[in-house]
C-alpha cells in the first residue's frame, strides 16, 4: 500500500513540474543565429524570413557569367532563366509579406523580365546570350527596385 501511495505523489509531483514546449520559449527573444536572412530583422516578427535576400548573391554571379562572352553557356543561360524566376517569385512574396504597394514599376518590370526571360516550368526553350543580356540588365534594376522599397519598410 505505501508504495503505491508514494508511486502516486511522485507522479503528481513529475506532472506539476512539466512544462509543456507551448510554454517553454514564450518570454524568451528569439536566438538571431537560427534564422536566416539579415540581422536588420531583429526587431521584426521571429517568424518573418525573407525569400529573396539569400538569392539574390546567385543571380548577381550569374548575371556576371553572363556578361562575359565566354560565361554565356547553356548551362549558365538555364541557371539564369531558372534562377530569376524563382528570384522575382521570392521578391513578389517578400514585398506581399510586408505590406509594400507597388507604385507599377516591380510588377510591370518583372513580368516584362518574366516574358523576355520564357520563364516557367515546362518552357525548355533556349534562351540566346544577347537576350540573356538584356534580361540581365533588367534584372539588376529589378533587384535594385526590390531592394530599396525593402529599406522604406519600417522596422
Amino acid at each position: 500500500m505505501y508504495r503505491s501511495v508514494r508511486w502516486l505523489a511522485v507522479l503528481l509531483i513529475l506532472t506539476g513540474c512539466r512544462q509543456t514546449r507551448s510554454e517553454a520559449g514564450r518570454d524568451e527573444r528569439p536566438d538571431l543565429a537560427t534564422r536566416t536572412g539579415s540581422a536588420d530583422l531583429e526587431d521584426n516578427e521571429a517568424s518573418l524570413e525573407f525569400e529573396a535576400p539569400r538569392l539574390i548573391p546567385a543571380i548577381r554571379a550569374q548575371i556576371n557569367e553572363i556578361e562575359d562572352p565566354k560565361g554565356a553557356t547553356e548551362g549558365n543561360l538555364t541557371a539564369f532563366k531558372n534562377g530569376v524566376g524563382t528570384l522575382v517569385n521570392a521578391m513578389e512574396a517578400d514585398l506581399n509579406r510586408v505590406g509594400v504597394t507597388d507604385s507599377g514599376y516591380f510588377y510591370v518590370l518583372s513580368d516584362s523580365v518574366m516574358r523576355e526571360i520564357g520563364g516557367g516550368s515546362g518552357d525548355v526553350a533556349a534562351l540566346p546570350p544577347e537576350k540573356a543580356r538584356q534580361a540581365a540588365a533588367q534584372v539588376k534594376r529589378l533587384i535594385g527596385i526590390y531592394e530599396a522599397r525593402m529599406r522604406s519598410v519600417p522596422n
